[in-house]
């Protein structure tokens, strides 16, 4: 992945324009947020469209179950690259990993998508072993208090929350946060913003790093530098 730098966000390693170092969506989001942002290390790159586009998509949207369980064990390779890794990830969020947990769906019931991918539990602690498995530990905003209004570039930092049991647990620890795309970062920085009221430093490692290379010039010309 790129690293911050001259036309690289210093939040989520996407495209900046004009020589900032921040991209316009990472400033969009934490304006609107009222909070820092976490920072991402992406695991790709990911164009749209693309073969890693349709994996990241087809695990949980696929109508077909082979489908699905075919994607699924792609991007649980990916995943275990991804936390290989670690070094970069720990260096990111200032030390040890001490939990790992997901980013919600915000209109998916139940566990994030990535959580039920067969195997991921178990490769969290074969490579993170003194980290803490826990993937549902944020949860989405209670129905009774209306749909949690995060969309591209909307984010909301009450969309999730840390229950109050594990808020001791959260305090203070140095959270990997896992998703399978990051596009304008709504959903995935709302999430890390619960887990920074609730006390941790928090790093965002998602698959993809969507790009729309085909609609957006600057995506285009970043993917041409910066791909693998």
């Amino acid at each position: 992945m790129p690293e911050p730098g001259a036309g690289v966000c210093r939040i989520c390693r996407g495209p900046a324009s004009g020589g900032r170092s921040v991209c316009f969506a990472c400033g969009l989001v934490a304006r609107r947020l009222g909070l820092p942002l976490a920072p991402v290390v992406p695991a790709r790159l990911c164009p749209l469209p693309s073969p890693l586009y349709t994996v990241l998509l087809g695990y949980k949207e696929s109508p077909v179950a082979e489908a699905r369980l075919r994607f699924g064990a792609i991007v649980r390779t990916l995943l275990h690259a991804l936390l290989l890794g670690h070094v970069q990830l720990e260096a990111t969020v200032g030390g040890p990993i001490d939990l790992v947990t997901l980013v919600p769906s915000t209109h998916r019931p139940g566990r994030a998508p990535l959580g039920l991918v067969a195997g991921v539990g178990g490769d969290v602690a074969s490579v993170l072993p003194a980290a803490r498995w826990a993937p549902d530990l944020l949860r989405r905003a209670a129905l009774s208090e209306g749909p949690p209004p995060v969309a591209h570039m909307r984010p909301d930092p009450a969309a999730f929350t840390v229950p109050a049991p594990d808020r001791a647990g959260v305090a203070r620890a140095r959270v990997l946060l896992l998703d399978d795309t990051y596009v304008s970062g709504s959903r995935s920085q709302s999430a890390a913003a619960a887990l920074q009221l609730a006390g941790a430093r928090t790093v965002i490692a998602p698959l993809g790093r969507v790009l729309r290379p085909e609609r957006v010039a600057l995506h285009a010309d970043f993917l041409g530098r910066h791909a693998a």
